[in-house]
């Protein structure tokens, strides 16, 4: 039974880092791009983020909410370096990247799987950890199987094995770009060429999924066999192709997947997150669909951005470069994000709390913790050893002036 749908969207998250020293450089850049244009959050219209997020996350990520109409005309009249000096001092930056307008048309041959991108996002961080978000909307295809095969094949867009795939025979062809490989290249135009993302070894082959699917209620009801739908939901909670044979054997659902009610679904693992609803309940393909790409993609890019930046203070310990420094950040990484709270909503905590363990976030934090505690004492010890040092080299200068005074004393 072939499953038709009724609304879906993906977007394909593209994390990179910018060098610290580098960022105030490359907020200028994205600044000075015509195509790209600063977010500015606001309460009449964003009262959804403003209330879903508690104080301090909702300052960390959306400074913005902080400007009255005033403060945001005179941050506009600001010339693009004082801008990217006052932008590069808080927490997190996002921006939105037009594409353009000159639609192609289809292109190349008439079977393939046709998507739109309809919009890119940025977000920025002010420790040089980026996102790059592509959301994509299939054309002609409502199967569900093409959506299995689009995420597949799309999120491997950069890798150098892309075309080696052909074999699969999915093809997948855009309105906007003349091949699928012109979009790397505009993802290379954005986040540019940094060493930054090798060292701290970040998977740029595959890009992480955030999915949203609305079943048809023929498709999803009461009748629909379990076992068939759970195996095409494991398909897309892993992003195989529709043709990929399941193994018995799967994980304890209880820690990949959460049920909001009959008909939404939602599975995890470490590169992505799905939710699959029906369109039997008007509130799947409405509330539920805006608030996925709104509050809770914001809370899921957060919880990436704690884990990528423990990896990156884990590589820089490692690395015993300017200790003060690594551990200044350390800290304010506690204080501003470990020990709070991101949103009272209880669906959202729930959300949280599951992309927390599956993306290993806690344990990343505490094997920090006992790297920094080891050069934490490391240090005082270098350091309590330097002051003696030089405490000792003190005493022997002054026993010598001592001693040559006392010489001249005598010749007198």
């Amino acid at each position: 039974m072939e499953l038709m749908t009724k609304y879906e969207y993906t977007y394909f998250v593209y994390p990179y880092i910018i060098d610290e020293k580098k960022y105030n450089s490359y907020l200028q850049k994205l600044l000075k791009n015509k195509k790209c244009k600063l977010r500015i959050f606001q309460k009449e219209r964003d009262m959804h983020l403003y209330q879903y997020f508690l104080p301090d996350i909702r300052d960390y990520m959306f400074w913005s909410f902080g400007l009255d109409k005033k403060g945001r005309k005179a941050f506009e009249s600001l010339d693009t370096k004082m801008q990217a000096n006052l932008l590069a001092k808080q927490e997190c930056n996002m921006f939105g990247y037009e594409l353009p307008k000159n639609l192609q048309g289809k292109v190349g041959e008439s079977s393939g799987i046709f998507f739109d991108i309809s919009e890119i996002k940025l977000i920025c961080f002010k420790t040089g950890i980026c996102f790059l978000l592509l959301k994509t909307t299939l054309l002609d295809n409502k199967n569900f199987t093409d959506i299995l095969n689009f995420n597949y094949k799309f999120r491997e867009i950069g890798s150098k094995t892309y075309h080696l795939k052909e074999y699969e025979n999915i093809r997948l062809q855009s309105d906007i770009f003349k091949d699928v490989q012109e979009i790397s290249t505009v993802i290379k135009e954005i986040t540019g060429n940094y060493p930054s993302n090798q060292r701290y070894n970040l998977d740029n082959e595959k890009m992480m999924v955030y999915s949203y699917c609305c079943l048809d209620q023929n498709s999803w009801n009461e009748e629909t066999e379990p076992v068939m739908m759970n195996g095409l939901f494991e398909k897309y909670r892993r992003f195989l192709p529709a043709n990929h044979q399941i193994a018995d054997s799967v994980r304890n659902t209880e820690e990949i997947e959460v049920f909001e009610n009959n008909y939404v679904r939602y599975g995890f693992n470490m590169t992505g997150t799905v939710l699959l609803t029906s369109d039997i309940n008007i509130p799947n393909y409405t509330t539920i669909a805006q608030k996925y790409e709104s509050e809770y993609l914001y809370t899921y890019i957060l919880e990436l951005y704690k884990k990528l930046l423990l990896k990156k203070l884990n590589y820089d310990f490692s690395k015993r470069k300017d200790f003060k420094k690594i551990e200044k950040q350390f800290l304010d990484f506690t204080k501003k994000l470990w020990i709070q709270e991101i949103t009272n909503e209880e669906f959202g905590n729930i959300l949280t709390k599951k992309w927390h363990y599956i993306l290993d976030v806690e344990e990343t934090f505490f094997k920090l913790k006992r790297e920094y505690d080891i050069l934490y004492k490391k240090y005082n010890i270098e350091k309590t050893s330097e002051k003696n040092e030089k405490l000792t080299v003190a005493v022997v200068i002054v026993i010598v002036i001592g001693v040559l005074n006392v010489i001249l004393q005598l010749i007198k």
